[in-house]
């Protein structure tokens, strides 16, 4: 168990928040907090570990799920965002093209995975605080067994979506090929539906201009409850990896493990 202080405008501590194994008893309320077709299921190996955020006599507030290894029994893709020129010189044409490539590009990386805390309970520094308190948790138990996880480490942020839950992104390139509801699909299959999808998706890269204007702002733009998440992440060490989810292009995060400062022996997350 590890705990941390919040502390009011004053910095005084006024209350401890602790960080404990999920059990199958926080399931349900976690339940509520997760999106649809999240992972439910209890660690079943020692290096996969599922923690949550508790505050005296309260429900939990947050969790994150540490995966020790991603893509080598379902693969996982991602879209790789990268650029093409085409230039003339003759004719003085310069054009820079940004691409979508599907990938495979983290397979066998640890993940920081099914972060979320409650908004409804939360105010945005108390869910930057419990949110950098897992992360750090997290990673100082990967530093205290290091030997049990690979070099990489990647956290996936949900992408923007519309007050109908549905994305610009999917809308404009996925819908093409898979004609389905993605939270349908999600509610059905659990996290393994874009696995399955990604079969119908094209192998071939793809620009980003032909997609409508809406699909290409939403490239790598965070949905707006995730953003103090992705500082937390940042705040870690994990930075855009130029790779976004094939559903709703949400930025995947990474991080070599050894660079990263709580990894390195940096002091614990700031209150």
């Amino acid at each position: 168990m590890s705990t941390d202080m919040a502390k009011d405008e004053g910095g005084a501590h006024v209350e401890r928040w602790c960080v404990q194994d999920v059990a199958a008893a926080d399931v349900p309320v976690l339940a509520g907090l997760l999106p649809a077709g999240a992972d439910l299921s209890l660690p079943e190996r020692e290096a996969e570990r599922w923690w949550l955020v508790r505050r005296p006599g309260r429900a939990a507030c947050a969790c994150l799920r540490l995966r020790p290894a991603i893509g080598l029994e379902q693969p996982r893709h991602w879209y790789h965002v990268g650029c093409v020129v085409h230039a003339a010189a003759e004719l003085g044409l310069f054009q820079r093209r940004h691409t979508l490539l599907l990938c495979n590009d983290h397979t066998g990386a640890a993940e920081l995975a099914d972060i979320v805390s409650d908004a409804a309970a939360l105010d945005l520094d108390q869910q930057a605080d419990a949110l950098r308190l897992l992360v750090h948790h997290a990673l100082r138990h990967i530093a205290q067994h290091r030997g049990t996880y690979p070099a990489q480490l990647v956290a996936e942020l949900p992408g923007v979506r519309d007050a109908q839950g549905r994305s610009p992104f999917w809308l404009g390139l996925g819908a093409h090929f898979y004609e389905g509801d993605p939270q349908e699909a999600a509610r059905r299959f659990g996290p393994a539906w874009r696995g399955h999808v990604a079969a119908l998706l094209p192998r071939q890269p793809v620009y980003a201009a032909f997609l409508a204007a809406d699909a290409q702002s939403a490239i790598a733009q965070v949905a707006p409850p995730a953003r103090v998440l992705m500082q937390v992440l940042a705040d870690a060490g994990l930075r855009y990896s130029h790779h976004v989810t094939v559903d709703d292009g949400g930025p995947v995060q990474e991080g070599w493990i050894d660079g990263l400062p709580a990894v390195l022996g940096g002091g614990g997350p700031r209150s």
